[in-house]
């Protein structure tokens, strides 16, 4: 009979290291910030990159300082030397608005200590480990009423895909964008728009009005009336009656893709310029 021992990988440890299979990379930035040339990415001072890592959702990216050392390590061990912080702002779970459910806030305007204190231990964490930061900003933030808008509770996440075009949510995007990338970790000591350790962030997630369906556009005042009126501005040849044109189909007129396209590259655009130009050094796209 063959002896069979048993395999038991547990949570907080790793039976291997290959924390250098991407070479000496502790801590993560200490090549400088992450450049593209070409179709290959490098840093700063011309070491060759690369990454293979995993995702932290929601919560993940609130733990206590104690896991939040095992993971770090454990991750590092396995070879992975990135991480996609994502769903920062989920209601179902610790946010960076609120770390504990029960007493909701009435906007979504400043941040709750205890989730950036969490949150800053984690990022200090994985960059001591060698492991480098994906970031998305604004994932499933619901707007609620304190933050200025009309029909906050008949908004899709994030206001999709009304954030997009409207200025008040664009102003509250930019609001938030600036209260996290001025933020200083304390443990750290890096604000994180001069965080090498972050190489890569997009401004929305799976925010996209080209695709048809994919966020489709709802009869919310006072917005759907704001985007017939800008169709209607677009469509100088008054090809389509904007006040009656379906939306959400794909055999709508080639003006309407053609405005949404313009839409969805002003947005990326001016936050991405806008991004740059509170010293934001990371590569950044629109959506994923």
């Amino acid at each position: 009979m063959k002896k069979q021992i048993p395999f038991i990988l547990r949570w907080d440890k790793m039976p291997i290291n290959i924390s250098g299979a991407f070479g000496d990379e502790k801590p993560a930035g200490k090549h400088g910030f992450l450049r593209a040339k070409g179709d290959k990415f490098f840093f700063e001072d011309g070491t060759p990159a690369a990454f293979w890592g995993t995702n932290f959702n929601a919560g993940a990216n609130f733990p206590d300082k104690d896991y939040a050392e095992k993971v770090a390590k454990r991750l590092s061990a396995v070879g992975m030397n990135i991480v996609r912080l994502h769903q920062l702002d989920t209601e179902w779970g610790p946010n960076k608005f609120e770390f504990e459910k029960g007493n909701p806030k009435n906007d979504t305007r400043s941040f709750d200590p205890e989730s950036m204190d969490r949150l800053d231990y984690l990022i200090y964490c994985l960059k001591k480990e060698g492991i480098y930061i994906y970031m998305d900003f604004i994932t499933y933030r619901r707007f609620r009423p304190g933050d200025g808008l009309p029909n906050t509770h008949l908004l899709r996440v994030q206001g999709r895909p009304f954030n997009l075009f409207d200025r008040r949510m664009i102003e509250l995007q930019k609001e938030f964008i600036y209260n996290f990338l001025t933020h200083k970790n304390p443990y750290t000591g890096l604000c994180y728009n001069e965080e090498p350790a972050i190489v890569m962030a997009e401004m929305t997630n799976e925010n996209d009005i080209i695709s048809v369906g994919y966020c489709p556009i709802d009869n919310v005042e006072p917005y759907i009336s704001d985007l017939r009126a800008r169709l209607a501005a677009f469509d100088t040849e008054h090809t389509i009656d904007a006040a009656t044109v379906d939306l959400n189909t794909k055999e709508r007129p080639e003006n309407v893709t053609r405005f949404f396209f313009k839409i969805q590259k002003d947005y990326t655009d001016e936050m991405i310029a806008y991004t740059k130009s509170i010293g934001a050094k990371f590569m950044l796209t629109g959506t994923n």
